[in-house]
Parts: structure tokens; C-alpha cells; sequence
């Protein structure tokens, strides 16, 4: 029922612009007939006998469109990537139907192709429509299947998660009260509300429910692709942009070098740490609003902060109300403030479980909590910080250390453009630690092995390989097995030409 706040604000705020970018600008208005159109021309899907329909388009208007129509029916929706989509992740959702609109599924089956000429045809005339027109809500239990998405950043594997219609509201509810504290803030300084810009893919469910709460709450979406994010950030127009650590870098390198902060750019870093390095870097050069914010797609935003006030770079935010964040032990003992514990989380409108998956949730969802696999210590004004995954504490030599704090060292170097580290094992089933690396210019050993050795003094030697490509699973997560593999054919394969 997301798509009643379109419906809403076509009645209330007909002219105000809901998606606009350099290509296309269209109003609450236009945006509601257009969803009226679709709907109507898709509504025979009501049919379907169990209907969860998967959209993949890159367009992200047209994409929302066909989510909006979708909801207008009462049928269940889910995002897919708008490049290929990997097997385990389909079959995790395993949809009645895929609506493929310039997606890369032709070779699949369900498929429902729209192609340009489909919108064209549906779609001509619709700027003289007016609110006669618009097609009426079909009524739903708010307790039915709304949304399925793959959960990213919270294990090396596929999950998805589903949420009903009322979950999904009080998701975006949540983001608009969020987002509040920040227009707020701009009014009491005479800055217009501005708009959305998110850059972290429409697959995603925390994309989903931001560009959802941006137009429910009559926010302006900008559409744009990686290759001109950096045009939208100078136009001088105000934003609160969404991204992620890595997109920011790559901003920050295609930014003019004699670019100064601009006050307009309102930017939260979501999905990874954000290290000292990168943002002393963006303060210099793109703004000073800079947040941190802490969350998943099973539990929505847990903890955010601005980042200039951050204490140290461990540090993601203060809990918000609607979060309950405590850490444990091995054993679920909750521990003390300071003291480093497995994170676990629950809110209001969480996930209970994984779609389909009763034995793997059993793992993850325990008791009402949700466990995200993370690391960290809370201090006591209830601000987390976090410390490094579960699955990447590793010991050595007696002492432990964590891989992920390790990966995020050797990243702070200005010449390392990716790094990770991993453990090999060899045939005698002794342990060292690699760490694989990509350089845009020669490394200074000596200083790289004293970052380390600050942080971890009892570390052991340290091998250090370069690679052209760092394997990634799913967002933030090292493919640390792959690297592994990689090592043992290249000994191996070393061992049989010396020989």
C-alpha cells in the first residue's frame, strides 16, 4: 500500500516534483497517472495464484513505476540487480513472475518483457490525465506479502527477507521521522529541503524504503548513473545523498582538484566503515554534513551520528529510538559498556526470519533478536562501535586479531586502492597471514607494517601478494576462500617449475 503516499501527494502537492535528474522531470502528478496507466494495463496479474512478481529494469523511473502499479494491485514485489542476477539469489526468491524491462533475463523462464514500445503505447497522452482517471487502491490486508529482498552486508551467502504491507509502512514512516531531524535543521538555517540522491542500487532494500519515504514524504528522487553523480553534486541544487564508503572514494577522485566543500551537500555513508582518511578528504572537498549510519536490511536503520562529532573511527553513531542494540558473549551473557562482544540487535518491524530458510534463521534469529554477525562495544551514551565481523577473528601464534580491522588498515594507505587479508594454511598445516593488495603507486613498506603493528603489536610476519581483482561475495564481504585457493595454485604451481 506504499503507493497511497504517491496517490496522496498527487491530490495535495500535484506539481511538486517527485523524480527529476538531467534527462526527466516529472511531478507527483504525472508520476500517479503514469502508475495509474500501468496498473490498469497489468491488472490481469491479479490472477496469478500466488502472486510475487520480480522486477528488473535499469531505469529507475520506469522501475518505480512497476513497483507503484504493482502495489496499486496488491501484489508482492521484489527488485532484481540490473545486471545479471546470480542463480542462488533467483531461486532464493523464486517469483511467480520477472517483469525484465532492458534487464539481462531473456534466457529465463516467467519472463514478462516491456519493451520501449510497451511504455509508449501505455503511456501516450497521459500528461492531459487527470484525478478522474487515477486507478483506485485495490484493498489488501496489511498482514499480506508486500516486499522480498536479498539481505546484503550481513553474511557471505544469498538470504532473502519478506515484509507485509504494514511492515513496510512503518519502515518508511520511520525513515520520514529520521529525515525530519534533517529538513528541520536546514529550515532553522533558511536551506531548502533537498533532494534524494541514492547511489546504492535499486536491488537493495534499504534503497527500496528510502526512495519510498522520499516520496511519501514529498521529496524530490534524482536519477542518475555512476557516471554522472559527480554533475548532480555540483549543480548547486541541495541534496542529501546516500552512498557507500567505496562510491564515495571514487567521487571524491573524479571531483575538480580545486573543488571547495559545498553547504548544500547533505551526505550519509551507509553499507562499511568510513576511515579518518576518507573523510578528512571529503571535508576538504565536497561537504561538511557528513553521517554515519549503522543498520541492515533484516532490522532497517539501527544507529546514526554526524561524523565530525564521532569520538574515533570505530564509532557508528547513537542508537535510535526504535532500535535496542546489546552485546554478548559467546554464550548470549550480555556484557558490560566498553567491553568488545558479538552485536545483536532488534526494532520495531524487523524481520523475523529469512524467507524460506527456517534452518538458517534459527542461527541468526534467536529469541527475538537479530544477529548480524558484526563485532563491537557499546559505550555509555548508548553510541556502538563497531570492531569487525565474528567470522573473521582469527588466531595466530596465541594471539587473536581480526581480519576485516586489518583489511581496514591497509585500505587507509593513499597508494592501496584495495587490499584484503586472509589465512593460509599449507600442507603441514601451518597458518600465516597474507595480506593481497592493489597499488596506484609503489608502497612504502616500512610505514604499512608500523600501521599494523600500532594496532596489533603481537602481529607475525606478514606475506604481501598483489592482485589485479579483490573477490567479493556480497557487499563488503571478501571472498577470503577465493584468495585462498588462489594462493595454493600459485604455490603449487611454483613448486612443480622449480622442480
Amino acid at each position: 500500500m506504499f503507493d497511497r503516499f504517491v496517490l496522496r501527494n498527487a491530490q495535495r502537492y500535484k506539481d511538486a516534483l517527485a523524480f527529476g535528474g538531467l534527462a526527466r522531470q516529472c511531478s507527483f502528478a504525472r508520476l500517479e497517472a503514469s502508475v495509474s496507466r500501468v496498473a490498469r494495463a497489468l491488472q490481469n496479474l491479479r490472477g496469478l495464484s500466488a502472486p510475487f512478481i520480480a522486477v528488473q529494469c535499469p531505469d529507475l523511473w520506469r522501475h518505480w513505476l512497476l513497483l507503484l502499479a504493482l502495489s496499486r494491485l496488491g501484489l508482492a514485489s521484489a527488485s532484481l540487480p540490473d545486471s545479471e542476477v546470480p542463480e542462488q539469489a533467483l531461486a532464493l526468491l523464486n517469483p511467480d513472475l520477472i517483469i525484465s524491462s532492458g534487464g539481462d533475463l531473456s534466457s529465463k523462464e516467467k519472463i514478462l518483457s516491456l519493451d520501449d514500445k510497451w511504455f509508449r503505447k501505455v503511456l501516450a497522452g497521459v500528461e492531459d490525465d487527470g484525478p478522474e482517471s487515477y486507478f483506485p487502491p485495490v484493498s489488501v490486508d496489511p498482514n499480506d506479502l508486500c516486499r522480498v529482498s536479498i539481505a546484503a552486508g550481513t553474511d557471505k551467502e544469498f538470504h532473502a527477507i519478506a515484509f507485509s504491507f504494514s511492515e513496510i509502512e512503518s519502515a518508511i514512516l520511520r525513515l520520514i521521522y529520521q529525515d525530519s531531524t534533517t529538513v528541520l535543521s536546514n529550515l532553522r538555517q533558511n536551506i531548502e529541503k533537498p533532494d534524494l540522491l541514492c547511489t546504492i542500487g535499486a536491488a537493495s532494500h534499504s534503497a527500496f524504503l528510502m526512495i519510498a519515504a522520499a516520496l511519501a514524504s514529498v521529496t524530490t528522487v534524482r536519477e542518475t548513473d555512476s557516471q554522472n553523480v559527480g554533475s548532480e553534486v555540483v549543480r548547486g541544487t541541495p541534496l542529501f545523498v546516500v552512498m557507500t564508503p567505496s562510491h564515495l572514494e571514487h567521487l571524491i577522485k573524479i571531483l575538480p582538484p580545486s573543488m571547495a566543500p559545498l553547504s548544500q551537500i547533505h551526505l550519509t555513508i551507509v553499507g562499511a566503515a568510513l576511515s579518518n582518511n576518507l573523510l578528512e578528504k571529503t571535508l576538504k572537498k565536497l561537504t561538511s554534513h557528513v553521517t554515519i549510519a549503522y543498520g541492515t536490511d533484516e532490522c532497517g536503520l539501527v544507529s546514526e551520528k554526524r561524523a565530525a562529532l564521532r569520538k574515533n573511527e570505530l564509532s557508528v553513531g547513537n542508537i535510535l529510538p526504535w532500535a535496542s542494540v546489546e552485546i554478548v558473549d559467546e554464550n548470549d551473557r550480555p556484557l558490560p559498556y566498553g567491553d568488545v562482544g558479538i552485536i545483536r540487535l532488534r526494532a520495531s518491524g524487523m524481520a523475523r526470519s529469512y524467507y524460506n530458510e527456517p534452518e538458517f534463521s534459527a542461527t541468526r534469529f534467536r529469541e527475538g533478536w537479530f544477529y548480524p554477525g558484526d563485532r563491537g562495544f557499546l559505550s555509555q551514551n548508548y553510541e556502538l562501535h563497531l570492531t569487525g565481523r565474528v567470522d573473521d577473528l582469527v588466531a595466530l601464534g596465541g594471539a587473536k586479531f581480526d581480519l576485516s580491522v586489518i583489511d581496514s588498515i591497509l585500505k587507509a594507505d593513499p597508494v592501496i586502492s584495495d587490499a584484503a587479508s586472509f589465512i593460509y594454511r599449507n600442507e603441514k598445516g601451518e597458518q600465516s597471514l597474507y595480506c593481497a593488495l592493489i597499488t596506484h603507486e609503489d608502497l612504502v613498506g616500512n610505514e604499512l607494517s608500523q600501521a599494523l603493528r600500532k594496532r596489533y603489536p603481537a602481529l607475525p610476519p606478514v606475506t604481501v601478494i598483489w592482485v589485479e581483482t579483490i573477490p567479493y561475495k556480497t557487499i563488503g564481504f571478501v571472498d577470503r576462500e577465493k584468495l585462498r585457493a588462489s594462493v595454493s595454485l600459485f604455490l603449487k604451481a611454483k613448486e612443480e617449475s622449480d622442480s
